[in-house]
């Protein structure tokens, strides 16, 4: 019901009152598909820290190579040979791949080097676990940034930005596009989460979090288990830098270092960790914050880490959890029983 109210929210835009997520201006429509981009990768986030307890840290990796890989695939070639017009800008040389076949190339790659990443992080723990998934994640980032000859036309503006070929869904303009396409892309993660954590493989995770020193002698392989884990949360960042770059129409590097690791967290932290609408929930809130305050980049951080202590000591569960915090206590509580008690002398 959510998902279908979204996706007709640009033709009814209730929400003219807030700029920022004006749906009835490509304006608020690119914000919203921004949402969506975050909330996606903040769900694969979820099932690898608030389901299998493994605190890795290569998302943004990830992320990033989902982005990168649907540029480079889908960008049309460069024209060398006679009788055709060469591409004026270099940065749109690719493969000329067709989107919607880059982006399932791009997963199933991703879960690949997601497995890979999980070899060796699986037996890590804590503090190691967290700096080895870091390096690698920013490892990613380095081999984009290789030189020219390794990915054709990649070289731009004196650095490794790409320009994006855009996918248009017919019908629609390249806003309305990238909103739907990240939109998709939310839902697909967010169904396959649902699904996922509530049978078997969700059960086991939590096992493995919880008490992951008992599951070998039971029969639960906890590196297995882990794996799966990376490829799915690999899948689902790849996914979301793919409807990412859709939006945003050029990527570059920069855009995937430690500090898009670090608005994931905001989001899967101030939303909830654990929770089934935590991602979405800290999404809208960053991506207002950062609209709020996009002229200063120092008052963003600021902001981010004063947010992010109060959630660990004030909300732990999020901000989705303060509905039943606000129901179970004392105040929610005595004004049920006082209603209760004027019914009863009615």
């Amino acid at each position: 019901m959510i998902f279908a109210f979204l996706a007709a929210l640009p033709w009814i835009p209730i929400f003219r009152w807030i700029d920022i997520f004006d749906s009835g201006n490509n304006f608020g429509r690119g914000n919203l598909a921004f949402v969506f981009a975050y909330a996606a990768a903040a769900v694969g986030f979820n099932l690898i820290v608030g389901h299998a307890g493994v605190l890795g840290l290569a998302h943004a990796g990830f992320f990033g190579f989902g982005a990168y890989g649907t540029a480079i695939l889908s960008a049309p070639a460069e024209c060398t040979g006679e009788g055709c017009e060469p591409i004026v800008r270099v940065a749109q040389s690719g493969y000329d791949w067709p989107f919607l076949l880059a982006v399932p190339m791009v997963c199933l790659v991703a879960a690949l080097i997601g497995v890979l990443v999980g070899f060796p992080a699986a037996r890590l723990k804590g503090f190691f676990l967290a700096i080895a998934t870091l390096a690698l994640g920013e490892l990613i980032i380095k081999i984009i940034q290789l030189d020219d000859d390794i990915w054709r036309g990649l070289k731009t503006n004196s650095g490794t930005g790409k320009q994006v070929s855009l996918f248009m869904i017919p019908g629609l303009d390249r806003t309305l596009s990238a909103y739907m396409l990240a939109l998709v892309a939310l839902i697909i993660v967010f169904v396959a989460y649902a699904i996922l954590t509530e049978r078997r493989l969700g059960r086991t995770l939590k096992a493995v979090r919880d008490i992951d020193i008992a599951t070998g002698p039971i029969g639960i392989s906890s590196t297995y288990y882990k794996l799966v884990a990376f490829a799915l949360s690999a899948v689902a960042a790849a996914l979301a830098g793919a409807a990412w770059a859709q939006n945003s129409a050029f990527v570059n590097p920069s855009s995937f270092r430690t500090r898009l690791l670090v608005f994931l967290l905001v989001v899967l932290i101030v939303g909830g960790v654990g929770r089934l609408w935590g991602p979405l929930v800290g999404a809208v809130f960053f991506v207002w914050l950062r609209q709020e305050v996009q002229d200063t980049q120092k008052l963003l951080f600021l902001i981010i880490g004063i947010a992010l202590i109060l959630a660990v000591l004030v909300m732990p569960d999020g901000i989705v959890s303060l509905p039943s915090r606000i129901s179970g206590s004392q105040w929610a509580k005595g004004v049920r029983s006082r209603l209760r008690f004027l019914r009863f002398r009615s």
